[in-house]
């Protein structure tokens, strides 16, 4: 599928855009990868130590792409639609990890984030990442959409 270039889904920039690649996605559920988190310098490690809590991040910026996907999906050629809004993270529940540390990882991260509510002004997902196959942390966000 036709995907335009991520600097165009989401707002962040330069080391802070943390989404490499969209595997693939749909009205609900969008899955990315990502190698950012073995950059030595990350922006988010403290010390050189990127905490699992930052998994969040990356669940929330996988939930922004696939917000922006969905705004301008139809056509795939055109730039992304004027629809698409920028979020603010305003919950986060039901974390969950099996590791520390995500710089240990040196797989590719999968982030998968699947819609459960969607409304004007607000979406709520639940978000896993993985590294072959093993489960690194679970979640689930909301966020509140700007005008």
């Amino acid at each position: 599928m036709l995907m335009p270039p991520l600097e165009r889904l989401m707002p962040h920039a330069g080391r802070m855009r943390l989404i490499d690649r969209v595997l693939t996605y749909d009205e609900q559920r969008i899955v990315c990868e990502s190698d950012s988190h073995c950059a030595v310098d990350h922006p988010l490690a403290e010390n050189g130590v990127l905490s699992i809590i930052c998994g969040l991040e990356y669940g929330a910026q996988a939930m922004a792409v696939h917000g922006a996907l969905l705004a301008g999906a139809a056509p795939q050629d055109r730039a992304v639609s004027r629809d698409a809004r920028h979020g603010y993270l305003v919950a986060a529940s039901d974390l969950r990890w099996l590791v520390e540390r995500l710089d240990r990882c040196t797989a590719p991260l999968v982030i998968e984030a699947i819609s459960e509510f969607r409304s004007g002004n607000q979406v709520a997902y639940r978000f896993e990442l993985r590294a072959e196959q093993q489960t690194m942390l679970t979640g689930r966000a909301s966020v509140l959409l700007g005008p």
